[in-house]
């Protein structure tokens, strides 16, 4: 067990793969037990995080310690590229350390016999056998052939059928005056060949039997890949690479896996949109690791759907065979392909490839070459019947674009507010990057730039070269080109949401698909061009892609398609959002703009309570805020719904600008489209908004209307409502006489219509005045009768934390701490529960007064620095008071009871 987590260097080992090489085929409960028995007993000798529990299986923690085989890899890499520069006596010293570093004939010799550790071993055994062969063309190139004698003598008897070993020793004993002795080994090579493989000599060591023959000792052994059959194609390195080390990383990895046996596992496909820099990653770590590949390396680029078999002809002419030896068949020459790379090390790089069937012929078969394919598909059909690897690259995050950009226009030092907006305009695409970036090195004005790319209508054409040979139109043209009808459709459709990402719903009701299994498959086809990407129920573009997406709809669509698609898309949200304000909050009458339900809307959300309703405009608000923004003048039909169905989100979670600059809008929609109950209902939202961050005359004049408008409309309910709201206004003002009236006016409607959150709206109110006019029993009998309307409201939760923290406030003042202090834990409670950063702000402030009560500084001040951080982004009247307390106990840890007015 020891051995095979050691064996595999780190990585996790499956369940699965440590129950069969243990005890074979056919996993088991006895197994599983066993199993986990000798992770025990190695935990206990080497102690409890030693051995982890990862996905699936173990992995060995060295923890500081390190494998001699992981050194021995290490040193032979060190002395490859010493070797690579020149610095043969260095080269030479790293190889002898490393070799010495082995204690038997064979890796992990006598420690376990399984197949893991069998192949772990295996592939040990031929980077040594490579690293001595390597070490010793240094030694003999330094004139050490007669040290060399008796040493390889040995070796090359243990390994007969390693020609650059037997040709290594005719070389040291020629050298050494022993030319008859060579021209032995040689014979005895030739015969051994021919009775078991019925071949003769490669050319490696028939040339060096002839210059034997010939004469005087030579220099050097034979190549077995001359000059002319080792390619050297890539194209040059980007000379302003920056970041992708995790990728970097993952091409590392995928090499130092490839083994004698280990079929494909050094193979990868490096995938992405067009213009996120696949080719730049490929060519800047290939030349970094060219001295790995002794073969040569291969760059093709297949583009424009290169016939295979012509680009296979071109592959092994490229590796040394003659034109006239090129097989005919493009089976027979991907099987003479995987000969030759069977016994070199050749880097092949496949670039632009469109299908899996265009790369598959030049897959290796066995032997340590690699392939790495380059391609704007995600070619799954290689990932899953190959198990290739797959490295998708994805936008450039800001630091290291910055660095792209500024490096590209050849600019230091800090970058300005312009270059900083540049990048973001970029939105990570190095292509996009390294254009600007050259417009900026050839004198274009950053200021200049920034305006040219804020405008969406212009960005796409102004990220391109002067002459036009480089630009990201054409880059996201190609993969559109290639696409179906139907799927061009759907892409345009997704740039006119506006939105980087949209649920899925969303995005058939744009596409006006009405099957999930169709829109599933078009989907997935614009996924496997990384066109789009598809991950937890949504469909998220690059921005770039989007805009022109959006640009394309504009040549291809018409108007009324567009606008056809755009109310599709508004209808969606409308449906979904009015779910979502139904769990987060239940209205007290009047309608809320839902409107009739669209059988045909695909993929709603699942919003089975108000945190997962909380949770789904959380993430869709942005997207809502837009569409509310840019469609109120062409489409105030659905957008006067959609601006009242997210008030329960305004109310909990946004800014309060936000709330009051979306609700106008809303209004303004609602009047355009002739609704005056939508109005009515946007008015009365306007109000509280106002009501909340104190603006009394603003807050009076919304009331005002709503309060009109609902008369005109018959809407009792509504007229309530606004009463009670317009109350709890004026109580907040200290106008409590002038409250009482409008107060006393919503209860009797209230308990007509027995609406239990009108009666709690108005009794909580009232709760509010009494406490402010010092009759705390009424006070007390309001707030009890609202905690039993909202133990009626499908919206308990949320109408319960508002009651009991001001049930904390009410205890709190008659001296009752511990009382006090239930209720407003309560108040955190359910505040959180639903979501409602403001009343758990409330809450929190309450909290933070009982701890000060009972002498808990520090309480005092985590609950108070909580409860301010919860309200900055969401602007509140209370902000400041809670602020200037916050000072006042950090200050010298003076108590004085204080607690917002609530």
């Amino acid at each position: 067990m020891l051995a095979c987590l050691l064996a595999a260097d780190g990585r996790t080992v499956t369940d699965g793969t440590l129950m069969e090489t243990l005890w074979g085929h056919g996993p088991n409960d006895s197994k599983r037990v066993a199993l986990r028995v000798l992770v025990h007993h190695l935990r206990r000798n080497l102690g409890t995080e030693s051995i982890v529990r990862a996905t699936g299986g173990y992995r060995m923690v060295l923890d500081g310690h390190q494998l001699d085989a992981s050194e021995f890899v290490a040193l032979v890499d060190s002395a490859a590229d010493d070797e690579a520069r020149g610095r043969l006596a260095e080269a030479r010293g790293s190889y002898r350390k490393a070799l010495r570093l082995w204690r038997a004939p064979e890796a992990y010799q006598g420690t376990a016999d399984t197949e893991l550790v069998r192949g772990a071993a295996a592939h040990l055994g031929e980077q040594r056998m490579t690293a001595y062969e390597s070490c010793v063309d240094i030694e003999l190139s330094l004139g050490l052939h007669r040290e060399l004698c008796a040493e390889l003598s040995a070796l090359a008897t243990e390994n007969l059928l390693r020609e650059r070993l037997q040709a290594q020793l005719m070389l040291a004993l020629v050298r050494s005056d022993r030319r008859a002795e060579a021209l032995t080994t040689y014979e005895r090579i030739r015969r051994l060949l021919a009775d078991e493989l019925g071949a003769d000599p490669g050319a490696r060591l028939q040339q060096l039997h002839t210059a034997i023959l010939r004469g005087p000792a030579p220099v050097g052994t034979p190549s077995a890949v001359s000059d002319a059959v080792r390619p050297m194609q890539l194209p040059a390195p980007p000379s302003n690479f920056v970041a992708r080390d995790d990728e970097l990383s993952v091409l590392d990895s995928v090499r130092t896996k490839a083994g004698p046996g280990q079929r494909l596992l050094g193979s990868m496909v490096v995938t992405g949109a067009g213009g996120m820099g696949k080719t730049a990653l490929v060519t800047h770590w290939a030349h970094q690791h060219q001295q790995g590949f002794p073969g040569g390396q291969l760059y093709l680029d297949l583009d424009d759907d290169a016939p295979t078999a012509a680009a296979l002809a071109r592959t092994l002419i490229d590796l040394g065979i003659a034109p006239d030896d090129v097989p005919q068949q493009a089976e027979a020459r991907a099987a003479k392909l995987r000969s030759l790379l069977s016994s070199r090390t050749v880097l092949m790089v496949l670039d632009n490839v469109s299908t899996a069937e265009q790369a598959r012929p030049f897959l290796p078969g066995s032997g340590d070459s690699l392939l790495v394919i380059i391609s704007r598909n995600r070619l799954d059909g290689l990932v899953a019947r190959e198990g290739l690897h797959l490295l998708v690259l994805t936008p450039l995050p800001v630091e290291p674009a910055t660095r792209l950009l500024q490096e590209t226009a050849g600019m230091s030092g800090s970058a300005s507010d312009d270059v900083r907006t540049l990048v973001e305009l970029c939105h990570g695409m190095p292509l996009a990057l390294r254009i600007v970036g050259a417009h900026l090195r050839l004198g274009a004005r950053p200021d200049v730039l920034v305006t040219a790319l804020k405008d969406e209508r212009t960005r796409i054409a102004r990220l391109a070269t002067t002459d036009g040979d480089v630009s990201v139109h054409a880059v996201i043209a190609v993969s559109y080109r290639r696409l179906a009808i139907p799927d061009r459709r759907l892409l345009r459709s997704l740039g006119l949401s506006g939105a980087g990402a949209i649920p899925l719903g969303a995005a058939a009701a744009l596409a006006g698909v009405t099957s999930g299994t169709v829109l599933t498959e078009l989907i997935g086809r614009l996924t496997e061009v990384n066109l789009v990407a598809r991950d937890a129920g949504r469909v998220s573009l690059h921005q770039l892609t989007r805009i022109f997406a959006r640009e394309q709809g504009r040549r291809e669509d018409t108007p009324a398609d567009r606008a056809i698609a755009e109310r599709r898309l508004l209808s969606w949200y409308g449906q979904a959002t009015g779910d979502a304000q139904q769990r987060i909050r239940p209205t007290a009458g009047g309608p809320h703009g839902k409107g009739t339900p669209d059988p045909l809307h695909l993929f709603l959300p699942d919003l089975p309570d108000t945190a997962a309703a909380v949770r789904w405009v959380d993430t869709e608000s942005d997207t809502i805020i837009k569409m509310i923004t840019e469609h109120a003048q062409r489409h105030p039909d659905l957008i006067w719904p959609l601006a009242a169905n997210i008030r329960g989100w305004l109310q909990r979670r946004a800014n309060r600008d936000t709330w009051i600059a979306l609700t106008e809008q809303g209004i303004q929609a609602a009047a355009l489209a002739g609704s005056s109950t939508g109005e009515a209902t946007l008015q009365g939202s306007l109000g509280v908004a106002h009501s909340l961050l104190l603006h009394r005359m603003e807050a009076r004049a919304a009331y005002q209307r709503a309060s009109a408008l609902c008369q005109q409309n018959g809407d009792h309910a509504g007229a309530a409502d606004v009463d009670a709201s317009l109350g709890g206004m004026l109580v907040e003002s200290g106008e409590l006489a002038e409250a009482l009236p409008p107060l006393l006016r919503a209860r009797h409607s209230a308990n007509l219509l027995n609406d239990p959150d009108l009666i709690f709206k108005v009794e909580h109110n009232l709760g509010l005045l009494y406490r402010r006019a010092g009759r705390q029993q009424e006070a007390l009998d309001s707030y009890t009768s609202a905690l039993a309307a909202a133990n009626r409201s499908s919206n308990r939760d949320w109408l319960s934390a508002s009651v009991h923290t001001n049930l904390g406030r009410l205890h709190f003042l008659r001296d009752d701490i511990d009382l006090a202090g239930n209720h407003y834990d309560t108040a955190v409670r359910l505040a959180r529960s639903t979501g409602d950063r403001m009343r758990e702000a409330w809450a929190l402030h309450g909290c933070s007064d009982v701890a000060a009560a009972r002498r808990d500084v520090s309480a005092a001040v985590a609950a108070m620095q909580e409860a301010v951080t919860i309200l900055e982004p969401i602007g509140d009247r209370r902000l400041d008071e809670m602020r200037a307390r916050l000072a006042e106990l950090l200050s010298d840890g003076t108590v004085h009871q204080t607690a917002p007015g609530q």
